[in-house]
């Protein structure tokens, strides 16, 4: 299971159309690095284990496992150049498992896939788009990632849904599968930052 992190949103919102967010320097810097100490970055290899879900249930009853996640988009700067950077994050403070099993575990990685794939797709769109045409570009931005956002959503929803939280084995598989495939598709689109202004 995941869910949507109102808080997460509201600091990558700040973090995005604050300027001072650009500077090494930024007030916001301790912030983001206590957010990265509880953070895993989604990666190929990075798996996640039964050591990353610090979080305690507040119930035994309901899902099995909950994972906090979210796709994470913030500006960098380079080389003079403004960067978008994407990242599929998972929050270890706010995730748990209530009762472990490798494949509870198995569940909640492919949520954790589930949000990578869309930031695959965030990193795609904005790549794709013509910002020397838009006129507000922290706008532009914020729409994308607001859609992006919401078809992610469903497709948690519709994850959790189909696969009864995990407990269907071969609808479990099918999602993997396809999941994979998809991440797969999206190769080119695997580097987490963007370059908004086209040479």
């Amino acid at each position: 299971m995941q869910f949507n992190m109102k808080n997460l949103i509201l600091l990558k919102c700040l973090i995005l159309f604050t300027l001072s967010a650009v500077s090494q320097q930024s007030a916001l810097s301790p912030k983001i690095k206590k957010l990265k100490n509880d953070t895993i970055i989604w990666r190929p290899d990075s798996l996640l284990h039964k050591e990353d879900f610090k979080a305690k249930a507040k119930s035994k009853v309901g899902p099995l496992g909950y994972s906090a996640i979210g796709i994470f988009l913030y500006p960098t700067e380079s080389g003079g150049e403004l960067l978008f950077n994407v990242e599929a994050l998972f929050v270890k403070s706010k995730s748990y498992i209530t009762q472990f099993s490798e494949y509870v575990l198995r569940h909640e990685q492919i949520h954790f896939n589930i949000c990578e794939l869309y930031a695959r797709i965030l990193r795609q769109r904005i790549s794709e788009t013509n910002f020397k045409k838009v006129k507000d570009i922290s706008n532009e931005i914020r729409k994308l990632y607001i859609k992006i956002s919401d078809e992610h959503n469903k497709e948690q929803n519709a994850y959790d849904k189909d696969t009864n939280h995990g407990l269907n084995s071969a609808k479990q598989k099918d999602w993997e599968d396809d999941i994979n495939n998809r991440i797969k598709a999206l190769d080119k689109f695997s580097d987490i930052s963007i370059n908004i202004i086209k040479k």
